[in-house]
């Protein structure tokens, strides 16, 4: 039974493990209000801008970093360079972009509605998932395009280098439909490998993500470059932070399951333990051969079923069925046809309440022929 105990423990190491793995969901939310301004910055290497646009109180700012190679910085700038390249800012150029088009207001044209989550597979190793709803309001042109934004709040280089609302990746989709009122269920999943080149480290709840959602495109008759048409803005919760308890059934389950079985073996040890009878046996000082057998049943009724003496050894009749009540003794006798040199083995039948059919294995030497001639003598 020990064995099954450890067998048990083993087995679901695995499942202790996994219940490390995090997992957080939460909603998407409010869109951000139309009255309030989405400011990208393209500052130069030494983190000044200064042909970029002063910002109001209210406006979502983030900033652009595109000079990793010539500065050495860890700070990643791909997106960045990409997002400068598409818009026309050079990158000895400082500058700042209103709304994706340089229009100082906004328009909402598109609902998005879902969630996001933060998962694990393995240990430290956590990647973003956002499971949406994408609804135009209005049809829009085809060039439509949804951006999703890792910001840091205060980023810091290796130099010690310091920038707020640092763009660390972008990840752009078009999977989604551009007819009104047509909805499109957009999944996206960002991958650790990808977030972990950008320096983005979900498990580091210090660097405080914000996760912006900007959705960019025009009404389909519009002429133009396109601009803000939907905006959204979320923080990643802390592993404690608006948490709900179905955010840790997966893992709570398996612990749960677990516990079920290992403590259900550990219960079925401990009756085994209890339960089973004491079983005493030796030779009987006689000429024939026969073995007296004690029974002492200890919390557990006990029903003998009957023995089987194993060859060479035959018995000479058989065992009555016998009750033995909890905190009793029974005594009786096992006879034998003859004598052997090969020691005994008895297999001792009982049936013990709630246990089950149980075999007791009763083993005792071989009488020498000088002992038995002795007995014959007296």
């Amino acid at each position: 039974m020990k064995r099954w105990f450890l067998f048990a423990l083993v087995l679901f190491l695995p499942l202790a493990s996994a219940s490390t793995s995090l997992h957080l969901e939460w909603e998407l939310g409010e869109q951000t209000d139309v009255e309030h301004r989405y400011v990208e910055h393209f500052p130069d290497q030494l983190m000044q801008c200064q042909d970029c646009n002063a910002t109001n109180d209210g406006d979502v700012v983030v900033n652009w970093w595109r000079h990793s190679e010539t500065t050495g910085s860890d700070w990643p700038d791909d997106d960045a360079n990409l997002r400068a390249g598409t818009n026309g800012i050079e990158l000895d150029q400082t500058a700042s972009l209103i709304n994706g088009n340089g229009e100082d207001t906004r328009q909402h044209l598109v609902d998005l509605t879902g969630t996001l989550s933060i998962r694990s597979d393995y240990e430290d190793q956590y990647y973003f998932v956002a499971n949406l709803t994408f609804t135009p309001t209005v049809e829009l042109r085809d060039d439509a395009l949804m951006q999703i934004l890792f910001i840091e709040r205060d980023a810091t280089d290796q130099h010690g280098r310091e920038l707020p609302s640092l763009v660390r990746d972008m990840t752009s989709d078009v999977g989604f439909f551009t007819k009104a009122n047509n909805s499109s269920a957009v999944d996206v999943e960002i991958s650790y490998e990808h977030l972990s080149a950008a320096g983005v480290d979900l498990s580091e709840e210090a660097y405080g993500w914000r996760v912006i959602f900007v959705v960019l495109g025009a009404e389909d008759n519009a002429t133009g470059q396109p601009g803000v048409i939907a905006m959204y803005e979320t923080s990643v919760p802390t592993s404690t932070e608006d948490l709900t308890v179905l955010d840790h059934l997966p893992p709570l389950a398996m612990i749960i399951v677990a516990a079920f079985i290992i403590g259900s073996v550990i219960r079925g040890s401990l009756n085994q333990e209890h339960g089973l009878p004491e079983i005493r046996a030796l030779w009987k000082d006689s000429k024939d051969p026969v073995v007296l057998i004690e029974i002492l049943a200890k919390k557990k009724l006990i029903t003998t079923e009957g023995c089987e003496a194993i060859a060479p050894w035959t018995m000479r009749g058989g065992v009555k069925r016998s009750k033995i009540e909890p905190g009793e003794a029974f005594t009786f006798e096992v006879r034998l046809k003859k004598w052997h040199q090969q020691g005994l083995l008895i297999l001792l039948k009982m049936d013990v309440e709630s246990l089950g059919g149980w075999t007791q294995n009763i083993r005792l030497p071989g009488r020498k022929d000088e002992e038995r001639s002795v007995e014959v003598e007296a």
